[in-house]
């Protein structure tokens, strides 16, 4: 995982150079929607808070049921056998949606339509390919704002060379992680925690500001659990936003461990990818100070052998 996880700042050249290379001709596009699940669904939740147009991002076998002809409908499956998005992705196209598909192979990897990315990686390790080539395309067609990769490349470089910075993090970690912030920074939580979930076989929660402050606040009443509260920031806040931060973690820390981390970078979504490849590289290094093997997801694995059995079963 680790060496992988390395050539981060070249996977996103690589990815961006993929993205110059799709066309497609989108049609009087009125809203969009992103298929996807973990590490590949963590794609559009980023980039959905950079559309310019309606955008939904869809984890379920089910779809939104404003989709039709006027949607474009992209299902990012790294392996392209993930069966949500495969089936969300047929009912998309039922409803003559326009339609794109990110894969690295399997069954949507023969669609006419597929983008292909590198095999041979865990999904989630392979976020360069599933979130840069969407995020250019878009981009070009206007959809999302306009992004400056040289920003991207530059603060994902500067994270590389800061390593020594996510071993001390993880080995700040105690108990639970739970990781907060606001924006795209609620993506780049989520994917924290999907990544302490995945990585470091552990439990992790994460919430997003400020709907957090309307429920999960009132937890720290009572609480008496093991936890670390890890919040992520950036230096161009929302005022409102800074104050919340600010009483929660004068609030928090008479309770749990307090880690704050700031993004780096031009602008926020450099800030973002900055905070991704860290959050990255604290998910590995604590599952290498734990003795955890971050590469298999033997649960996963073996719920889908289930899934497939008892699939198998019911059509026969």
């Amino acid at each position: 995982m680790l060496p992988s996880l390395k050539k981060f700042p070249e996977q996103i050249k690589e990815a961006i150079e993929i993205g110059r290379k799709i066309e497609f001709n989108a049609k009087k596009i009125e809203n969009i929607v992103v298929a996807g699940m973990g590490g590949s669904g963590i794609a559009g939740e980023i980039l959905k808070h950079e559309a310019k147009i309606p955008f939904f991002v869809n984890q379920d076998y089910n779809i939104p049921p404003f989709v039709s002809s006027s949607t474009l409908f992209i299902a990012i499956s790294y392996s392209g056998n993930t069966e949500e998005t495969i089936e969300s992705y047929k009912k998309a196209k039922r409803k003559k949606a326009q339609t794109l598909v990110i894969t690295s192979g399997g069954k949507l990897g023969k669609e006419k339509n597929a983008i292909l990315i590198p095999k041979g990686m865990p999904p989630r390790a392979a976020i360069a390919y599933l979130l840069f080539p969407l995020a250019f395309f878009l981009s070009k067609n206007n959809f999302i704002k306009k992004i400056d990769y040289n920003a991207i490349i530059k603060s994902a470089e500067m994270m590389r060379e800061r390593r020594d910075f996510a071993k001390e993090i993880a080995n700040e970690l105690e108990g639970m992680p739970i990781i907060y912030g606001h924006g795209i920074l609620a993506a780049i939580a989520k994917r924290w925690r999907q990544q302490f979930n995945e990585n470091a076989k552990m439990h992790s929660f994460s919430f997003p500001l400020p709907e957090c402050n309307h429920n999960e606040i009132e937890a720290w009443e009572r609480s008496g659990g093991n936890f670390t509260c890890i919040f992520l920031r950036q230096s161009k806040e929302n005022e409102r936003i800074k104050k919340r931060f600010e009483f929660m973690k004068e609030t928090y820390k008479k309770k749990a461990k307090i880690i704050e981390v700031w993004g780096e970078g031009k602008d926020e979504f450099s800030n973002a990818i900055y905070l991704l490849y860290l959050g990255d590289l604290i998910s590995v290094y604590k599952a290498m100070m734990d003795g955890i093997d971050a590469e298999p997801v033997n649960l996963i694995t073996k719920l889908k052998k289930k899934l497939g059995n008892q699939h198998s079963r019911s059509s026969s």
